[in-house]
């Protein structure tokens, strides 16, 4: 019986798809583009996902050109849910689950002109009324970022995420008869390439 729990222990991890090996932070590969990175907790560890941008720099306005504009997107970001990497497959498959990626194919990031985006400052800032689509449900974020100096005439907009898959209309799943228990929570950081246009 010992034996079989020791096995248990040191394999259960693996199993259920989340490595006690990977790091704390996503790795990016191409700091001009950028990438997106969701966090899944659980009770026994985190397992990372993440969707590099392809060579994209997302232009920002300064203001909006009209009046009308004043509510809408300075950049929606539409990001396919099967394009996220992940090294487990396991965890891979519960992902797209988890995120309804057959129901709701894409997650979505609206940035409003009046989120507040300023150019490159050594302070931290708020981006105000992000909305943020998963798995069918939107819902507005305040973002807390920073921005830092890029290649050139771009720079990065850093900042961090975190959503309650209960807001989601997502149940936390528990699986291994209850050994593990996702927690209700997941994190999306992100650095995008931004270009004043």
């Amino acid at each position: 019986m010992r034996k079989l729990l020791l096995i248990l222990t040191l394999c259960l991890p693996e199993l259920a798809g989340f490595s006690l090996a990977d790091g704390l932070k996503p790795r990016v590969t191409n700091i001009s583009s950028g990438f997106i990175g969701i966090t899944v907790l659980s009770n026994i560890d985190r397992q990372f996902f993440q969707y590099n941008l392809k060579h994209q720099c997302l232009p920002i306005a300064k203001e909006p050109e009209s009046q009308n504009a004043a509510g809408t997107s300075v950049s929606s970001i539409i990001i396919p849910v099967e394009e996220f990497k992940c090294t487990n497959e396991f965890v891979y498959k519960d992902f797209l689950k988890l995120l309804k990626a057959e129901q709701y194919p894409y997650l979505e990031i609206d940035i409003p002109y009046n989120s507040g985006i300023k150019y490159y400052t050594n302070n931290p800032l708020i981006l105000r009324g992000v909305t943020i689509t998963v798995a069918g449900v939107s819902n507005q974020y305040d973002i807390n970022c920073k921005i830092d100096k890029g290649d050139n005439e771009n720079q990065i907009l850093d900042g961090t995420a975190r959503i309650k898959l209960t807001d989601l209309d997502i149940v936390p799943p528990v699986k291994f008869f209850g050994l593990v228990k996702v927690k209700n929570e997941i994190i999306i950081n992100f650095q995008f390439c931004i270009k004043s246009t």
